[in-house]
């Protein structure tokens, strides 16, 4: 064999071998990391502060938020203290996270939220 075609058989080799990756996303988040995400931008979307915004819509969205929590609450296996802590932790984390954020792109965030209860 050939240097040249040592190199060609090589890299279709590799190029065999990256096939099974081509096309696969990554792995989706657990649902109750998605719904705390949800809760957190929620949060975030609260603490806008916007002069127009009255108090009862701040509230409401407050209840979106506390809503989008059970509902982690429920999708996290198994559930108990430890799956509401986990999830508070998860909810403080991103809150902080969204509240640094332009408002915009936390609309953005719960816009893409799945629907839940209320």
């Amino acid at each position: 064999m050939t240097a040249a075609t040592h190199r060609i058989a090589t890299l279709a080799f590799a190029a065999a071998l990256a096939l099974p990756v081509v096309g696969q996303s990554a792995p989706k988040p657990p649902r109750w990391q998605v719904l705390a995400d949800c809760a957190a931008a929620y949060q975030a979307n609260a603490r806008v502060a916007d002069p127009d915004r009255p108090a009862a819509m701040i509230a409401q969205v407050s209840d979106v938020a506390r809503d989008y929590i059970a509902a982690a609450e429920q999708a996290y296996r198994p559930r108990g203290p430890a799956a509401r802590q986990a999830i508070a932790a998860r909810v403080a984390a991103r809150t902080t996270a969204y509240s640094a954020r332009p408002r915009e792109a936390v609309e953005a965030v719960i816009d893409a939220c799945p629907q839940v209860g209320g």
